[in-house]
């Protein structure tokens, strides 16, 4: 009886906390795999007087999703619903992730940086990037710890309009998913077609000619006015996107790990450009892909951005934004504003996940918690920022 009274006291003090967040229920009978999708129903609840809920079971199907996170105990998931729905105020949509955060104890590196990246932009030039919000997860019937739900990158969060038979020249998105994806070569290597389905139409052509023009023309033809860089590359969207990767220094992100995208040819935009959706950023604020600490004094590029940032005319460009952007978003400030925002939306769910999820095997057991990791990223951002003063004001002369 003296082994049983701990236990119970401890269930009914889960029992009694209040719930922060809304909570998605997943039911599926069979397993849940990473190659093939398995039938599940889905619906979302909110705390009591928090919200609206969505009681009714809606018919989905879900599989695992990821790459090396698969081999985490806690699995990121991909559910697609049989109706589009807008859950939490999110656009209404077929397919969501689940993300886990498994490595990342703030459970906020991919909500912080999207947010981050979404607020540069603005009506007439956005800077897109999944929105998100934390929910909690039981599945089948048990709590599963806290998840991100956020949008995929699809041709609903880029805003390509509905894609028609008779075009020739489709919207594109292509998902860089290894190191080879550093402009460095010409053709496709290091991607993945995501749209169009390959499985209907590949279009690989406007990414081997982009590759190929950034890995081998003469500096001439590069920066030419005309016909240069510039004609195929939303020049504000790449300096946005490059800051995104030095400002959160994501070691995994600039070679691999974001998507390049362009939309349809139409008579009003013959020759579309391509731009930047960033994707992964669970390795950032001080953080590598496997847990392990990073310093504040790390310069990440590749073979576009080097050359970029070795034409006058672009270092001044890159400097201006760096400072406008020094005085609004890319404050310490604003930073740990939005930091302490989802450390208040999250509240004592975090508490349940750590109970939940007690150990990180897979980078440093039982080292980190939520509260030790969001200090040391409130330590890391001022550090970062003001090694990055130094660090641009030299690249660009400034």
């Amino acid at each position: 009886m003296r082994c049983i009274l701990p236990c119970l006291v401890f269930l009914g003090c889960l029992a009694a906390e209040a719930a922060d967040l809304p909570v998605i229920h997943l039911e599926a009978k069979d397993p849940i795999k990473s190659d093939v999708r398995t039938a599940c129903s889905a619906r979302l609840t909110w705390p009591s007087g928090q919200g609206v809920d969505d009681p009714a079971p809606r018919s989905a199907q879900i599989k695992f999703r990821g790459a090396s996170s698969q081999a985490y105990d806690k699995k990121s998931f991909a559910v697609k619903l049989d109706q589009a729905t807008g859950w939490l105020g999110l656009a209404g949509n077929r397919e969501w992730v689940l993300n886990a955060a498994f490595v990342d104890c703030s459970l906020m590196r991919h909500k912080l940086s999207y947010d981050l990246f979404r607020s540069l932009g603005t009506a007439a030039a956005p800077r897109f990037a999944a929105a998100s919000r934390f929910v909690e997860v039981e599945l089948n019937g048990k709590y599963h710890g806290v998840y991100l739900l956020m949008q995929p990158v699809d041709d609903l969060l880029v805003g390509f309009p509905p894609t028609a038979k008779s075009e020739t020249v489709p919207g594109v998105i292509f998902k860089a998913v290894d190191h080879a994806a550093n402009f460095g070569q010409p053709g496709h290597e290091g991607f993945e077609q995501r749209a169009p389905d390959p499985a209907t139409k590949e279009v690989w052509a406007p990414l081997d000619e982009l590759n190929r023009f950034v890995s081998q023309a003469s500096d001439h033809d590069f920066f030419d006015l005309d016909n240069g860089i510039a004609r195929r590359l939303d020049m504000d969207n790449a300096i946005d996107f490059h800051l995104l990767v030095l400002v959160t220094s994501n070691l995994d992100g600039i070679t691999k790990n974001y998507n390049l995208v362009r939309p349809p040819a139409t008579p009003a935009q013959t020759e579309p450009k391509f731009s930047f959706v960033p994707w992964d950023y669970d390795a950032t604020f001080g953080r590598n892909w496997d847990g392990t600490r990073v310093d504040a004094k790390s310069w990440l590029s590749n073979r576009l951005f080097d050359r970029l940032l070795g034409h006058a005319e672009y270092q001044a460009r890159y400097a201006k934004r760096w400072q406008e952007l020094r005085t609004r978003q890319l404050t310490v400030a604003n930073v740990t504003r939005l930091i302490d925002e989802n450390i208040a939306a999250l509240g004592e769910a975090t508490l349940r996940n750590e109970r939940r999820w007690k150990r990180i095997d897979y980078a440093h057991p039982g080292e980190l918690t939520f509260t030790r990791d969001t200090l040391e990223m409130k330590r890391w951002v001022p550090e970062r920022l003001t090694w990055l003063d130094a660090e641009l004001s030299r690249r660009t002369k400034r």
